[in-house]
């Protein structure tokens, strides 16, 4: 990686790449690690791809949770952009879940607890995610156990609690879509623009969906998921296994995986409530029989960001 000379940080290996950002790791002039993101060079000229990596760290900052990514600090120079974020060592959610491909009850309560108190802290501040996806959540090792952050606030919303404008319209049409197709709500197939805190929790109800039985709701193709999300209710926990599951867990998806907005949970908060009941209910099936029940599919859930030009 090639950095301006008055560049403050000393840059180490490649951590991992997305769409529009590379991540390295780094230390400050204290000896201190830390991660870096830029903004890939053949990007800079886009000024929308600028605007949405300048609006990253803002947004992140924004947020006060231990369960967001952290950010220490941002800049420009001659095109050349870049996000300094405390080093989080550990895996992602999605390498957990495509070693394990299940993950027991308890390892999973405080995950998508993590989780919902991390998009509890950020729909308090303004700020909808719209890219909740495995991939975007690290499982921190810590020195009181394992912590899940969400990362990547790339395609947010952000809406300041003072009311005061943003650039937001100019960054996202009214018929945008963004997200991840296994993860993305219905209402965001249509346009991203207008989604709000209910879409980040469909995609959290669709990850603890996975992590718990193997698959997910919708099967197949990125065309025909889509297709299915808009016209079609999501697999039941015991379709998607092949096995039976208790009522609470059922009811439980209903609801947070509903095609409307309006009939999911209306906040983290009672999301994170409802959750806790199911996984204290227990009588699931065997994490071992699930195992051998799961059929994962191999693509990627780093499925196109935007499916439709803009």
């Amino acid at each position: 990686m090639r950095v301006p000379d008055d560049f403050p940080l000393r840059i180490g290996e490649l951590l991992g790449e997305g769409a529009a950002g590379l991540v390295y790791a780094a230390e400050n002039d204290r000896g201190e690690s830390v991660a870096v993101k830029f903004l890939r060079a053949d990007l800079t000229e886009d000024s929308e791809l600028v605007g949405r990596f300048v609006r990253e760290a803002k947004i992140a900052q924004a947020i006060l949770s231990p369960f967001v990514a952290p950010v220490l600090g941002a800049g420009s120079t001659d095109h050349f952009f870049w996000i300094v974020y405390r080093r989080l060592v550990g895996e992602t959610l999605q390498e957990r879940i495509r070693r394990e491909i299940v993950l027991a009850p308890p390892v999973l309560e405080r995950i998508v607890e993590h989780l919902l108190c991390g998009l509890a802290a950020a729909h308090a501040a303004g700020v909808v995610h719209r890219d909740i996806k495995p991939g975007n959540v690290m499982l921190e090792r810590t020195a009181q156990g394992e912590r899940a952050c969400i990362m990547d606030f790339g395609v947010s919303k952000y809406r300041p609690l003072d009311g005061h404008s943003t650039s937001e319209e100019p960054l996202t049409s009214s018929t945008a879509t963004l997200g991840t197709v296994n993860y993305m709500a219905p209402e965001q197939v249509g346009g991203a623009a207008h989604v709000d805190a209910r879409a980040d929790l469909y995609a959290a109800g669709v990850i603890a969906f996975q992590a718990l039985c193997g698959a997910l709701p919708f099967a197949g193709e990125a065309g025909a998921i889509l297709h299915a999300k808009l016209n079609e209710r999501p697999r039941t926990l015991s379709q998607a296994s092949t096995t039976t599951w208790p009522p609470a867990a059922e009811s439980f998806f209903a609801q947070a995986l509903a095609r409307h907005p309006e009939a999911r949970f209306h906040a983290a908060e009672a999301m994170l409530k409802a959750w806790r009941d199911v996984i204290r209910t227990g009588a699931f099936p065997s994490v071992e029989d699930l195992r051998e029940r799961a059929q994962v599919s191999q693509s990627d859930d780093d499925t196109l960001r935007e499916l439709v030009p803009q």
